[in-house]
């Protein structure tokens, strides 16, 4: 019986074993646990637009924060962002690099030289209309020429006139089919064509500040359409008739120079009092052609 003692002391109770495994997990210390579960989930953050993005720190002071995008910076602490594209020749500016044409447009991007003369004279409008600079002309649907009224103009919108060809046998179905569209289109029965007083198989149109004419003289039907303050009225129909009356250039025809001229140009009857007489060819076979360009109303030279 002597044993039962010593038994009884080394026996280990339940309570006496926890205590011990808890002491000893206190003197080891935490147990490393599996990387895999206890890596820390990336922060999110809603972004302005909604979307996910990923915050990112940039401890850096080149960098610069700009609409939650970082860009390089200069030494001043500006982004470097790219230079603007260039605007494309003759967009809102004239351009003569192509070589063909004075091109101008004042906002349509990559213009193009008129595709064909249809004897517009730009001395001709600049004349009848008091129209001091010519900025040039572009083609869209049809062909767009460009002024100012005075040279040092700032600020001023560019007056203009367009002309196109139509395939209209005559001026007068050209009119008439303008008349049809335009009453459909606007829902103004009142919209008519009428004939041009003193020229001759010539019809026009206008609503608002808006004008068409419908030119006979050529083997197309042109038109030509103008604002209310493009030109007078007097002015206009100087215009309208050198439009018919200059001959018909032939489609591919190569130009005489950037400027548009009629072909050939009308003549300018200079000042009689602009040349000395001393000044007139003594040749009289040259003195011909002189007298072939005077104007009835000119004084002999």
């Amino acid at each position: 019986m002597a044993g039962a003692p010593l038994r009884a002391a080394l026996r280990v109770s339940p309570v006496m074993s926890r205590l011990r495994i808890a002491v000893l997990l206190v003197l080891l210390g935490p147990l490393p646990a599996c990387p895999q579960a206890t890596s820390p989930t990336p922060t999110k953050v809603e972004s302005k637009a909604g979307a996910v993005a990923i915050a990112v720190a940039v401890d850096d002071p080149r960098a610069v924060n700009a609409t939650e995008d970082y860009y390089p910076a200069s030494d001043r602490g500006t982004p470097l962002s790219p230079p603007p594209a260039p605007a494309s020749p003759g967009t809102g500016q004239p351009d003569e690099t192509n070589g063909k044409c004075r091109l101008f447009a004042p906002e349509l991007p990559d213009p193009e030289c008129c595709e064909r003369q249809l004897g517009f004279d730009v001395e001709t409008v600049k004349r009848a209309c008091g129209l001091k600079l010519y900025l040039g002309e572009s083609f869209y649907a049809s062909c767009g020429f460009y002024f100012l009224p005075d040279v040092v103009a700032a600020g001023v919108p560019a007056t203009w006139f367009r002309i196109s060809n139509l395939h209209n046998p005559t001026p007068k179905q050209a009119a008439e089919e303008h008349q049809t569209y335009t009453r459909k289109s606007t829902n103004d029965p009142s919209f008519t064509a009428v004939p041009i007083p003193g020229i001759e198989g010539a019809y026009w149109s206008e609503r608002e500040d808006l004008h068409w004419a419908f030119l006979p003289g050529w083997s197309v039907v042109r038109q030509f359409t103008w604002k209310d303050d493009s030109c007078t009225p007097e002015g206009l129909m100087a215009v309208l008739r050198a439009l018919v009356a200059a001959p018909e250039i032939a489609a591919g025809t190569g130009r005489q120079g950037l400027i548009p001229v009629a072909n050939p140009p009308p003549a300018i009857i200079p000042d009689p009092g602009s040349a000395p007489a001393e000044t007139a060819p003594a040749d009289p076979a040259g003195a011909a052609p002189a007298a072939a360009t005077r104007s009835a109303g000119s004084p002999p030279g």
